[in-house]
């Protein structure tokens, strides 16, 4: 799928070759499908300086840029190159979060909405006793959803490879918070009812495979359930937004933190290649504003998003417009 060679000094832009320092490795077919008809459809900035002093390497690529492309065959939005830096994304990720930023992401509960929809549609679909259920939540982050899980009678564990909040999720809600890849617990011969990936799928390269890895860690019978940002809807809101704000750029993919853009049929297809089955994929709910923004703010801003959700669930095709700008998928491992 992925051209192993680097390109020391440049990457693909729409028109031109580009020559920038430092390398890149290209990306030569669809991530998902395998085709090789990519048409560029937004540039990507890299800006990393904040990482001068942490990682000078990883900070060399302020100022690179990289086309966005999408696959003519199946609509998947990726790269046309990846930083060849080794650990790139990994090294991106070693966030070294403050105590005082982990705690208001644990306790502000911005993301509830999510979480509690994504653990109603698993708790129908996989049926039985609640109690008798177990959940794996890959990328758990500052443990949230685990905490809301176990709240609802799931037995649930985590996977957080970052320290630090890996760390604090396991002291907050007093649940397993593995910090090892998936593939070893899969290894192990670890077995869940439900595997979650809330947020998580955008940022990692190659998603099918780690659709693959996830698989390995659903019972068989069992459910996967995947949220992530429509990537064509949210190129089309960022251009909207630029053209109502002279001055704006739009981006959807800056220093590649989002590496997938996904569209209902290519996260279906996702699924299918991984070898999950029975994928459904609607609208996602949306964040809301946490308690402590302005009420004049919050009010309104809640309002609309749970309106434009709840449009996006009734509305014929919804979820191909302005109203589905995050996907929520769940899907079967076959028995």
């Amino acid at each position: 799928m992925r051209a192993n060679h680097p390109i020391p000094t440049r990457i693909l832009a729409e028109s031109s070759t580009v020559l920038i320092d430092p390398p890149f490795t290209a990306l030569d077919a669809c991530w998902i499908c395998g085709a090789r008809a990519l048409r560029p459809v937004h540039t990507a900035i890299f800006e990393l300086s904040e990482y001068r002093r942490q990682d000078p390497e990883l900070a060399a690529y302020t100022g690179a840029t990289v086309s966005v492309v999408r696959c003519a065959a199946c609509g998947f939005g990726q790269p046309a190159a990846l930083p060849a830096l080794p650990g790139y994304f990994d090294r991106m990720y070693d966030q070294r979060w403050s105590a005082e930023w982990m705690e208001r992401e644990f306790t502000l509960g911005y993301k509830d909405l999510i979480f509690r929809t994504v653990l109603h549609g698993l708790g129908r679909r996989t049926g039985g006793e609640v109690r008798a259920r177990t959940l794996l939540d890959l990328g758990a982050h500052v443990g949230r959803l685990m905490h809301l899980a176990a709240a609802a009678g799931w037995t649930a564990e985590g996977v957080e490879l970052n320290p630090a909040t890996s760390a604090y999720a396991a002291k907050a809600t007093g649940l397993p918070v593995h910090r090892a890849d998936a593939a070893r617990l899969s290894a192990e011969g670890r077995r869940y009812d439900a595997v979650t990936l809330v947020d998580v799928l955008e940022h990692i390269p190659d998603p099918v495979r780690m659709l693959e890895t996830a698989r390995g860690l659903v019972r068989p019978g069992g459910w996967i359930a995947v949220k992530v940002p429509h990537g064509a809807v949210q190129l089309r809101k960022e251009e909207l937004r630029a053209r109502l704000r002279p001055g704006y750029r739009p981006t959807i993919a800056d220093n590649l933190v989002h590496v997938n853009h996904f569209t209902p049929g290519s996260l279906t297809l996702a699924l299918a290649k991984a070898g999950f089955a029975e994928a459904a994929v609607g609208v996602a709910a949306p964040e809301t504003l946490p308690a402590d923004a302005p009420a004049r703010a919050r009010l309104p801003g809640n309002a609309a998003r749970l309106a434009a959700y709840g449009l996006g669930r009734i509305v014929p095709g919804g979820v191909h417009t302005l109203l589905g700008l995050h996907l929520q998928a769940y899907a079967r491992n076959p028995a």
